[in-house]
């Protein structure tokens, strides 16, 4: 069996933003976490097999490209697929195909982690099984930390509906978060998040957001810790 998983999806006026009508980045993050869920579930390494053994997946990293505008109510390809496994972590790669054409490439970089700890967990004994599909797309560039002295705060409570079954915000969450700082009202080229520290329910999240070139950097705080860095590029 060859490991890729591929589904479709109707695009709705809620996954683009307003004024522009552009894809907006919780609604691939979505997709993307929709995609490598199920892929998992179907090969026998989803959420219900995992909480068993008191094990969980745990999101590091996330990258997209942008190379084509999806109109609004497409129906959408959308295909994942793993590479071989690292010493202690797990990439998957995306894309998202319109009337034949690829519009989206991404790749996420995963962990496994003990539910109650939290700690990393060495997966010796878990390991996909099938067929490789050979297809990458690219890697996930380091964001460096900043100093945001000088910076507006922009700050966020998490409320029940942001988190998902591990207790914690659902890494979706913080592009909306991000989304809602910046306003964006034209398409991006890429967007890159890196996921550092768990933010809970009721924990406030202050947002930071630096200009360098045509880019955006920011940075997410919390409990005086950064909580997420991310990218965009545009």
């Amino acid at each position: 069996m060859e490991l890729l998983y591929k589904t479709n999806y109707r695009l709705r006026p809620s996954d683009f933003r307003p004024k522009n009508d552009t894809l907006s980045s919780t609604t691939l993050l979505d997709i993307f976490q929709d995609l490598a869920g199920d892929h998992a579930t179907q090969l026998g390494l989803g959420f219900e097999d995992f909480i068993k053994k008191d094990l969980i997946w745990m999101i590091v990293s996330t990258r997209y490209e942008i190379y084509e505008d999806i109109p609004m109510y497409s129906i959408v390809e959308a295909y994942t697929w793993p590479r071989r496994r690292g010493k202690i972590d797990f990439y998957r790669d995306y894309k998202i195909v319109h009337n034949g054409k690829v519009c989206v490439k991404a790749t996420s970089r995963w962990i496994i982690a003990n539910y109650k700890t939290r700690k990393i967990y060495i997966p010796r004994d878990i390991d996909f099984t099938g067929e490789y599909h050979e297809e990458e797309t690219f890697d996930i560039e380091k964001i460096h930390d900043f100093d945001v002295t000088g910076l507006e705060a922009h700050s966020f409570i998490p409320n029940y509906m942001d988190l998902d079954h591990n207790g914690h915000v659902n890494n979706i969450k913080y592009a909306t978060f991000i989304e809602n700082v910046l306003k964006l009202e034209h398409q991006i080229k890429a967007f890159t998040i890196t996921y550092v520290k768990e933010a809970k329910l009721g924990e406030e999240i202050l947002i930071y957001v630096k200009e360098e070139g045509n880019n955006f950097l920011i940075k997410g705080i919390v409990n005086n810790e950064t909580c997420f860095l991310a990218k965009i590029e545009r």
